[in-house]
């Protein structure tokens, strides 16, 4: 597998294992088949840093020590006695040493990550109310305050969504008004009056509360050119309907395909029928479908086993270490305004996580897409 920029970068780092799913809903008394698992990913394997030379094996070198404990009951003793007492961690500090150190290594990833051109994440699946819109707010969000902003979030469904409205702040001019003058916008200062910036530093370009036409495949094609000139990554909200021009269009501008689906099989079918549409629309297209990124949401309502779920991905040709899990979170599950510092820690380990995969993947298929043209 051909690496970019980081060659010791490697997918089995791109995971984040939670000790316990937080406290279910209401509402979630009852799984439709058995219960599900705990919503955790498999415990990250180790992998070489991305900037760092190879290991030595241990007989070569010293082991380095775990050192003495500086939280909970072990490490307050090692405090009150002056060093006297070198306690050991507790298993919970050292999940959380070890969680500190994954959480750099992505967030190293994903800020050292340069590419020669704008880049394209396109978020999909047919299923309404599959986690379309937060996870595009939430990644995009994510990227975009590790990298320092330079992230465009962006509404192509035919018809008005809901991006406006899950994101922070009231816009004034969105992506009717957008597309009407886009003949006319030409520098950043000007783009940026269609976009209401976020506390991630993250840019939406969503609708505002009034009616505008539907798009066509020429809007969003316009769209991403006049954003790709003024961001470093556009992260694309689609709609629901396959066929349409928009959404062909943003097929075309896309590098990576990133799918969310809650933990019901309508979701998962409808996602699983996203992939085999792809695979139909040319070579490109089929690239994002073999490289998809699936992200199983929670929201609290009843669920199916998630690895009966997972499996059904895995049938498809979606490698393993491409299924990544968000932990249900109450912030997300109100369906309101989405701020990355309202969610849970879980919930944003996880969603650096997730980020870091699809920019390693961006990474790839860049690199490929590119040496093809």
């Amino acid at each position: 597998m051909t690496e970019v920029n980081f060659p010791g970068a490697r997918r089995s780092d791109m995971y984040v294992e939670t000790e316990e799913r937080p406290e279910p809903v209401a509402v979630a008394t009852k799984a439709l088949e058995e219960p599900a698992d705990p919503f955790v990913e498999p415990e990250a394997a180790q992998a070489a840093d991305p900037v760092q030379a190879p290991r030595k094996d241990a007989d070569e070198e010293d082991i380095e020590p775990i050192g003495a404990a500086k939280s909970g009951l072990n490490g307050l003793l090692n405090q009150l006695f002056g060093g006297l007492l070198t306690l050991a961690p507790s298993a919970k500090e050292l999940h959380a040493r070890e969680l500190e150190a994954s959480r750099g290594r992505f967030e190293a990833l994903i800020r050292q990550s340069s590419w020669t051109r704008a880049v394209g994440l396109l978020v999909a699946n047919k299923k309404g109310t599959a986690g379309k819109t937060p996870l595009s707010i939430l990644l995009g969000g994510v990227l975009a305050a590790i990298r320092g902003g330079s992230v465009a979030i962006v509404e192509t469904s035919d018809d008005k969504g809901q991006l406006a409205y899950r994101a922070e702040g009231d816009p004034q001019l969105g992506m009717g008004e957008l597309v009407a003058n886009v003949s006319n916008v030409r520098t950043q200062s000007q783009l940026r009056g269609y976009t209401v910036t976020q506390t991630s530093f993250a840019s939406v370009i969503g609708s505002t509360p009034q009616w505008r036409p539907p798009l066509t495949r020429q809007n969003v094609l316009d769209v991403a050119s006049i954003v790709d000139e003024h961001f470093t990554i556009r992260v694309m909200d689609t709609g629901n309907q396959y066929s349409s021009g928009p959404f062909g269009a943003a097929v075309d501008v896309a590098d990576v395909l990133v799918i969310p689906t809650m933990l019901a099989q309508d979701a998962v079918s409808e996602a699983l029928e996203l992939l085999e549409f792809l695979e139909h629309q040319g070579p490109e297209a089929a690239r994002l479908a073999r490289t998809a990124i699936v992200v199983m949401m929670s929201d609290g309502r009843p669920e199916f086993k998630p690895s009966r779920l997972k499996k059904q991905f895995m049938d498809k040709g979606i490698a393993e270490d491409h299924i990544y899990a968000v932990p249900y979170d109450a912030h997300v599950a109100e369906r309101g305004a989405l701020t990355l510092g309202k969610l849970a820690p879980a919930t944003r380990q996880a969603l650096t996580a997730i980020a870091a995969g699809v920019v390693a993947q961006t990474n790839q298929n860049v690199f490929a897409k590119d040496q093809n043209r």
